[in-house]
């Protein structure tokens, strides 16, 4: 448990000053959620504690420009370890084409056999992780940090350096995409999803990136 009072902006101006014992305490403050994060993305316990020692690393690196939200480093944090995870992705496809086209083993076993069917819960997790690959990679920072990391939008506008409009309008558009996207893939005997009726769209309030 983190009993110390202090607030990121404060142990982070330490660190930089020269108390490296700071640092410590906002590592300790945020390992294991930057943790869970990352193995959510890369599903590998080995891959995921390479992602958190990369964020940290990247975190000293950027030391001086990094951006607090109310006094707090994880909202930054949160949006370094998605694109940290996202490179991680990017590199573990690569590996795995690469294994593809490598001549099977004699004798191999059909993997196949030992799957079986999968339960639609499983079926449709599946799906999800597809859509959410094919969304732009701004598009996903901004899905993952709003819905699933559910930070106010707010606090992802300033992290990411955009206006509010333009993050929930992005926001708004992903969301219709994704839910048009799974809704094709469904079969024709389920029913749609809950909401199929587009939200709202703001015209975004500034320069897109």
């Amino acid at each position: 448990m983190d009993d110390d009072a202090r607030s990121d902006a404060e142990l982070w101006l330490e660190a930089t000053s020269g108390t490296e014992a700071s640092f410590g305490v906002v590592y300790d403050r945020y390992r294991a959620r930057i943790f869970r994060k990352a193995y959510s993305r890369v599903s590998d316990r080995t891959d995921a504690e390479d992602v958190v020692a990369v964020v940290f690393l990247e975190a000293w690196r950027r030391r001086r420009d990094v951006r607090f939200v109310d006094g707090s480093l994880l909202p930054w944090l949160l949006v370094v370890t998605t694109n940290v995870s996202l490179n991680t992705e990017r590199s573990g496809r690569r590996y795995r084409r690469l294994l593809a086209k490598l001549p099977a083993a004699e004798h191999a076993v059909d993997p196949s056999h030992e799957v079986g069917e999968r339960l639609d819960g499983e079926r449709m997790s599946q799906q999800i992780t597809a859509a959410l690959q094919r969304l732009g990679a701004n598009d996903r920072r901004i899905v993952d940090l709003c819905l699933v990391d559910q930070l106010p939008m707010s606090a992802v506008a300033s992290v990411l350096d955009l206006p509010v409009g333009t993050v929930k309008s992005r926001l708004s558009r992903a969301r219709a995409k994704l839910r048009a996207e799974l809704d094709s893939l469904r079969e024709p005997d389920e029913p749609p999803s809950a909401s199929t009726a587009p939200e709202p769209v703001d015209e975004d309030l500034g320069v897109t990136r």
